[in-house]
């Protein structure tokens, strides 16, 4: 085997990070309209973003990040890089459950403050991921290795929580991103989507507020 890296094709991951993102801007913008915690649009969005980032961040532990850490790499990409991820996300913990008690108390300053925080936790942490952590992913995993989180991602998120995780994550995505996402599945799986899983998800009372 030569020196050049395995490639592997983060699309889907890239995609769901991206998701993220569009959720937490949402809400934020969603704290400035009037009303906004009195109907179901904004539960109902808040469901979907911690149902899902629950089922990726569990998959991401135990299928990357602890065969990551154990692997001998570079010391500028030792287990620091692992250690800064995690203080970052244990910021975001706090915050997620600041952001769940406003909106059941229907406090709507503290929604706006937790909220905007939120956001700014989840980009400062999906950008690390992004700049200092994928990028170790094709020196430290094999390609079997590499397979096993997306084999654990859909034993988390279910058959049934694939119909509704398909089309939450290509909600209002680039039309190239849409189409290297649905590249990936197999023509039943898109069919379904076009058909039956995407019309049932934009009937559903959701958060509309575009992100900024």
């Amino acid at each position: 085997m030569g020196c050049e890296p395995r490639r592997f094709d983060l699309t889907m991951l890239r995609a769901a990070y991206a998701a993220f993102r569009r959720d937490t801007a949402r809400m934020e913008a969603a704290a400035m309209a009037d009303g906004a915690l009195t109907g179901t649009a904004v539960a109902n969005s808040w469901a979907l973003f911690t149902r899902h980032w629950r089922v990726q961040d569990v998959a991401e532990k135990r299928t990357l990040w602890a065969v990551m850490a154990a692997v001998d790499l570079e010391p500028v990409h030792g287990p620091a890089v692992f250690d800064a991820m995690e203080l970052q996300a244990l910021r975001v913990l706090p915050l997620m459950d600041a952001v769940d008690a406003a909106l059941k108390r229907r406090d709507r300053l503290m929604f706006a403050l937790y909220a905007r925080e939120l956001r700014v936790a989840v980009g400062t942490l999906l950008d690390f991921k992004e700049s200092d952590v994928l990028p170790l992913i094709p020196h430290a995993l094999t390609p079997y290795e590499w397979g096993t989180f997306d084999v654990e991602f859909r034993r988390e998120l279910g058959l049934r929580g694939l119909r509704v995780f398909l089309p939450w994550l290509l909600d209002g995505v680039p039309e190239p991103t849409h189409r290297a996402v649905l590249g990936l599945l197999p023509p039943p799986i898109r069919l379904v989507y076009r058909t039956r899983w995407r019309p049932r998800y934009e009937r559903r009372s959701r958060l509309a507020v575009p992100a900024c």
